[in-house]
């Protein structure tokens, strides 16, 4: 395996989606990520910056006509092979967390969870999935499992003939 340094992007975020095909259907005709493949490798790793509801809701609304749905400040796409979320908040962060706000609300904090609880959480969708844990890494396996379909390589039949 190839060592590739590692981009690092930091920031709040609204969504991070991450795609390994164009999810393109009727309602979205280019799909999520228009340029993504399945078979090449890759995942395109879409990150949509803290913005305002209006903003996130032009964002999603691109998606169902020809505009280019990426044309937004607080949108970056990257195309990657493996990335990792790393909260904010991490377990070693946690306790230092909790001692600040029992140093800042005194004792009303031990009884009070929103004081002592990490202050961002995160939760992540994979595949209808809900995953807790808020640091995931995901790696892009190219070509790991055969795809069998009905119609997928109807131009190759042709071509045969």
């Amino acid at each position: 395996e190839e060592v590739e340094e590692w981009k690092v992007v930091c920031g709040k975020f609204l969504a991070i989606n991450a795609t390994n095909m164009s999810c393109a259907c009727p309602r979205t005709p280019r799909g999520l990520s228009p340029a993504a493949h399945l078979g090449d490798g890759s995942s395109d790793l879409i990150l949509i910056r803290k913005c305002s509801r209006f903003n996130f809701l032009r964002f999603l609304v691109r998606h169902t006509n020809q505009c280019d749905q990426f044309d937004f400040a607080f949108v970056e796409v990257y195309r990657v092979k493996k990335f990792q979320f790393l909260s904010k908040h991490t377990e070693d962060e946690d306790s230092d967390l909790k001692e600040r706000g029992k140093a800042r609300f005194g004792p009303v904090c031990s009884d009070s969870p929103p004081c002592c609880c990490p202050v961002s959480n995160s939760s992540w969708n994979c595949d209808g999935e809900v995953l807790s844990s808020s640091n995931i890494e995901v790696r892009v396996h190219c070509q790991l499992v055969r795809l069998f379909a009905r119609g997928i390589e109807e131009d190759a039949k042709e071509s045969d003939s």
